[in-house]
């Protein structure tokens, strides 16, 4: 194993051809591994997918698949591997009976369970099946769709976690499994931040285009040459927009007054700063707010992404050829060996057999709102002990706006299942506090800017030479870049803001905080590769993941097209709207949309119902594969999303509740850990 491959020597057998699995096994090879096709593959049909197959061994047929699966460590399939497997006597069962100590991660649409698990699907039938489609578009305009690949990139990922939090599980003695991960629920992993208005009031999340619900100005604003997104949160930063727009006095006019106002009079405030902004060009007024540290970006095409400076650093796309890259900049950590320091924390302790793979690795956050604490979360599901390090007046996303009880619903959503302390890390004694923690850790994650973690004492440059701990920063563009940004910046300079809204002309962000979430799992990725590099190594490692390079990689298939994607057909039903995504017609129905929708399915087209998230908490393979959670909170039931890294042996156990009363500033005793199943 070299620091540049940390999966060098892994062997994968590549049974699944589809994007999603050429995803993951395309990950694996550019991280180390070798990989070898069994079966057909399909003929590359352009740049893209040329790319995503290089790299493999040459391929085998399935009479050699017995044969090879003997020595390998990873088996990647999709629906139709996994069908010609089990034709061979090779089902999960058989094949975890057959293979103990493999790592098997299954991808498909729907997974191997619940009524839908033999549908076909595309990844806009899929959003509009999980509400997302809905939900896009301004307040009172049409639908609009997307083809950014946020199912396909989310169930990737997940099945990266799990093979390499497996690969560290069975050094440990917990032996293999089978992951069986749908596409469609890792996609409702995105919808926590609109599911307040389900639970709360049962309707469904407004549209609100490109504006949010909660800050304001916050909107794209035109310029001479190409339209801007501009997000503020807070009064200080509303005050130096003002002031750098050269309009003080809006501070204290009474529409403006504070965030609440702002909200409410928000085209009022749109149609100022719209006159403002489109004196400028577009490159110059992002230099002028950045400086100011007002979080903007100009709106970039496909092909503006691709020719970046910004993409080529990070690795994301090649010079001169402009090929994709993968985001390995976030992936592949840096390697601390400064002298000889005494393992810390819980990696090197032994599981019993079945055990979850990470189960009683000590995991410190540091972190607010959705991209760290999103990435905590998952590792939790994996069985890491996480205990979540707060400021006094508590993490960020306590403080929204939709609460439950005293305490923002997103804290809610994103911080199940772990625990959580308040510490000052001012004061010296819960400074020393602290340090304790890290003294005793494994991994230790942030999402705070690179000023904020010197600041703090908890950059990696500072924590590494005294701990051998995995240190995993999330930031807009890694450490070095030194910015803030937000969601609806990073989608809006990666190119995500354009594919959305191509169909309809207009730049349109995805209603979810898909940047922070995707983000979020490039970091969960990033600790368990660089978790597998520390078991072998013994030394310490840096993770220096960007929320950048997880958009852009969404991207990459549509660097490519010669002309935009074509609308899906919008066909009425009855009872409703199905969406088809195909240029086929659909077998004459009628009826409602249920009978369409079957008859779609029959024909072996793609089609789903438009529904909104009301509706999609109510869904049978929602409810089937518990993707959504009823929980009691400060007496209040919510819904949170589920567990959908689903293991053979173990399920999908529901996350426990986010610590939202419970101040808990140490670790775990062994026993209690010894004691989990």
């Amino acid at each position: 194993m070299t620091t540049a491959q940390p999966l060098n020597g892994i062997t994968v057998i590549a049974a699944g051809h589809d994007t999603t699995a050429a995803l993951l096994v395309k990950l694996l090879v550019d991280l180390g591994a070798r990989a070898i096709p069994v079966g057909e593959r399909p003929p590359p049909t352009g740049g893209f997918e040329r790319w995503l197959r290089t790299g493999l061994a040459p391929s085998a047929g399935w009479d050699e698949a017995d044969r090879l699966l003997d020595g390998a460590d990873v088996l990647v399939c999709d629906a139709r591997g996994g069908d010609h497997l089990a034709a061979r006597g090779l089902d999960p069962r058989g094949l975890l009976d057959a293979y103990p100590e493999l790592v098997t991660v299954r991808l498909s649409a729907f997974g191997l369970t619940g009524p839908l698990r033999d549908a076909p699907a595309t990844e806009r039938t899929l959003q509009s099946l999980a509400g997302l489609t809905a939900a896009t578009g301004a307040e009172g305009g049409p639908t609009v769709t997307s083809t950014v690949g946020l199912a396909s990139r989310t169930a990737a990922l997940s099945g990266l976690i799990a093979v390499t939090a497996q690969l560290i599980g069975r050094t440990r003695g917990a032996g293999g499994d089978y992951w069986d991960i749908a596409e469609f629920d890792s996609l409702l992993t995105h919808v926590g931040t609109i599911l307040p208005s389900v639970a709360l009031a049962g309707r469904p999340p407004r549209r609100t285009g490109n504006r949010h619900g909660m800050a304001a100005p916050w909107n794209i604003y035109p310029c001479r040459d190409a339209p801007v997104v501009v997000c503020t949160m807070g009064e200080t930063m509303w005050r130096r927009l003002a002031t750098l727009a050269g309009r003080p006095e809006l501070v204290d006019d009474p529409r403006f007054t504070d965030t609440a106002a702002r909200v409410r009079h928000a085209d009022e405030l749109d149609a100022v700063l719209g006159e403002w902004t489109a004196g400028h060009q577009a490159d110059t007024l992002v230099a002028l707010l950045r400086a100011k540290g007002i979080p903007s970006a100009r709106i970039a095409t496909a092909d503006d992404v691709r020719r970046s400076t910004a993409a080529r650093r990070r690795g994301l796309t090649t010079d001169p050829l402009g090929e994709p890259g993968s985001p390995l900049r976030s992936l592949v950590p840096t390697v601390h060996t400064t002298g000889s320091r005494p393992r810390q924390g819980r990696l090197w302790e032994p599981i019993p057999r079945g055990s979850p793979p990470l189960r009683g690795v000590r995991l410190l956050e540091v972190g607010s709102y959705t991209a760290g604490p999103h990435a905590g979360r998952l590792l939790a599901q994996l069985g890491a002990d996480v205990l979540k390090v707060e400021p006094p007046q508590g993490e960020g996303s306590r403080h929204l706006a939709q609460r439950v009880g005293s305490v923002g619903y997103l804290y809610v959503v994103n911080n199940a299942g772990k625990r959580s302390c308040r510490l000052d890390l001012g004061d010296p004694g819960d400074r020393s506090t602290f340090d304790g923690l890290i003294a005793d850790s494994d991994i230790l994650l942030t999402n705070l800017a690179a000023d904020t973690l010197a600041a703090g004492g908890i950059a990696p440059e500072q924590i590494l030479p005294r701990h051998a701990v995995v240190h995993c920063a999330v930031t807009g563009h890694g450490l070095a870049a030194a910015d803030r940004s937000v969601d609806t910046v990073i989608q809006a300079e990666s190119g995500v803001m354009h594919l959305v809204g191509g169909a309809t002309g207009t730049p349109q962000r995805t209603p979810v905080s898909s940047a922070d979430v995707l983000g979020a799992y490039l970091a969960a990725a990033a600790a368990t590769v660089a978790s597998y590099v520390r078991l072998r190594t013994g030394a310490g490692a840096a993770a220096d993941v960007a929320l950048f390079d997880a958009a852009v990689w969404a991207t990459q298939d549509r660097w490519f097209d010669d002309v935009p994607a074509g609308a899906p057909q919008l066909v009425e039903a009855e009872d409703g709207t199905v969406i088809a995504d195909t240029d086929r017609p659909l077998p004459e129905a009628g009826g409602p949309v249920s009978v369409v929708v079957e008859a779609a399915a029959t024909a072996g087209l793609p089609a789903a119902p438009l529904h909104d998230l009301t509706q999609v908490v109510r869904h049978p393979q929602v409810r089937a594969r518990r993707m959504v959670v009823e929980q009691t909170c400060a007496g209040t039931t919510v819904l949170i999303t589920g567990n959908h890294l689903r293991s053979l042996l173990r399920g999908a156990p529901a996350p426990a509740l986010a610590p939202v009363d419970r101040d808990e500033p140490g670790w775990l005793a062994p026993t209690t850990i010894e004691g989990q199943g």
